[in-house]
């Protein structure tokens, strides 16, 4: 027997024994037979001309017996014989009959179990034996109750055993939700690493390029300042390799490092202006971000000026979003191809989207005079730095 309910209970995703199924059956039968018994109760005692007889409590107490033994093959029978809710027609139809007769054999069943038993004790109490008329009634009436309960009960079971189903379903639903995400973010991460790891080549290349070109000129003291500046900025990137965001003042520190490598090149012809509100120091930004940004302005901007060079670069926020402008007095629209952008460029535009989808904007404006201006914008997430700010970074705030 255990074993058979173990089956039904595992066919009906029901995590619980046999043992528990019979204790909740047992707590389930008792509970409504002492309701009912109450309630019976009640009325004969509310009904004068109508005595009550010990017979009828054992009628009672049989047929809740019966009730709880039967438990399993009511399971067994709604299972076989279940209401398919996707469907109409026929397998309803299949269904109700399936049921009507089952309840139909345990009405009788329950029925005359109790009339054998019954019958001589209501017999002694009364004094004479039922008549047949009476007979009758009596078992139209266990009959009829026998089968209204059934039917009840394995509609509820079925209302049950369907809310307790789509529980599960939802829940699994949200872990699957929550396991999506957790992919999508890892994946995010990943890809995110993969762009950092494409700017790291390109910006060597370009800074052994101008180290090999000094060489070339006989300039060997720039080239090991060069080459020392180079090993700084090196050492800071590598101390958060494991990070894909950076504080912002963390990523000027950067940023400051390899334009100390370009006034190197460029000695007194190349100033560099920061104008930077404080509260955007604290935004967590995607690593080398900024770069990009100010190589692009040295490569494709003050690179072909005879005159002094500027890059200024300004920071603002507002209503929870970061603006960082980095601009340059290079050639802008008069160089060809500038306004397209590079590796770095288009590097620069797939991390934001990446991070931020379309919450970033990134816009490049190149005035009629010359110049370039490029423009971030994204939200301020705090949440997103997975780095500590080193008090002994130092803020560009006042620069």
């Amino acid at each position: 027997m255990a074993r058979f309910i173990n089956k039904l209970l595992k066919q009906a995703n029901i995590p619980i024994t046999s043992r528990q199924f019979w204790r909740y059956a047992a707590i389930f039968w008792a509970t409504l037979a002492v309701v009912s018994y109450i309630q019976n109760t009640l009325m004969w005692l509310l009904n004068s001309t109508q005595k009550m007889y010990l017979s009828e409590s054992l009628q009672w107490l049989i047929t809740y017996l019966m009730w709880f033994g039967f438990s399993p093959f009511i399971i067994y029978a709604t299972q076989t014989f279940h209401f398919p809710l996707s469907e109409r027609g026929g397998r309803w139809g299949r269904a109700l009959l399936g049921h009507t007769l089952v309840s139909s054999v345990f009405g009788l069943l329950v029925a005359a179990v109790s009339y054998v038993c019954v019958r001589p004790l209501h017999a002694l109490e009364t004094g004479h034996w039922m008549a047949p008329a009476t007979i009758l009634l009596w078992f139209l009436y266990a009959y009829s109750l026998t089968v209204i309960t059934y039917l009840l009960v394995v509609i509820a079971y079925c209302v049950l055993v369907h809310v307790y189903q789509y529980q599960i379903l939802k829940e699994q639903n949200l872990t699957y939700e929550l396991n999506n995400e957790q992919l999508k973010t890892q994946l995010a991460g990943a890809q995110l690493q993969a762009l950092k790891m494409q700017l790291n080549p390109h910006f060597l290349f370009n800074t052994h390029h101008a180290i090999v070109s000094l060489m070339l000129q006989n300039d060997t003291r720039k080239a090991i300042d060069m080459v020392t500046t180079l090993s700084d900025l090196l050492r800071g990137v590598l101390a958060h390799q494991d990070s894909n965001f950076l504080t912002l003042r963390q990523e000027l520190n950067l940023t400051q490092q390899y334009l100390a490598i370009q006034q190197i090149r460029f000695q007194d012809r190349l100033r560099i202006e920061y104008d930077i509100d404080p509260d955007t120091e604290i935004c967590p930004v995607p690593q080398l971000l900024l770069q990009p940004l100010v190589e692009n302005a040295v490569t494709h901007g003050i690179s072909g000026l005879t005159t002094d060079a500027l890059i200024r670069i300004s920071t603002r926020r507002r209503s929870g979003e970061i603006r960082i402008c980095v601009f340059d007095n290079g050639l802008g629209h008069r160089r060809k191809g500038r306004s397209e952008g590079g590796i770095g460029l288009n590097n620069t535009r797939l991390r934001l989207r990446q991070a931020y989808g379309d919450a970033a904007h990134f816009d490049i404006e190149q005035p009629e005079g010359g110049s370039t201006i490029v423009t971030l914008v994204f939200p301020c997430q705090p949440s997103l730095s997975t780095t500590n700010v080193n008090p002994e970074n130092r803020s560009l705030v006042h620069h």
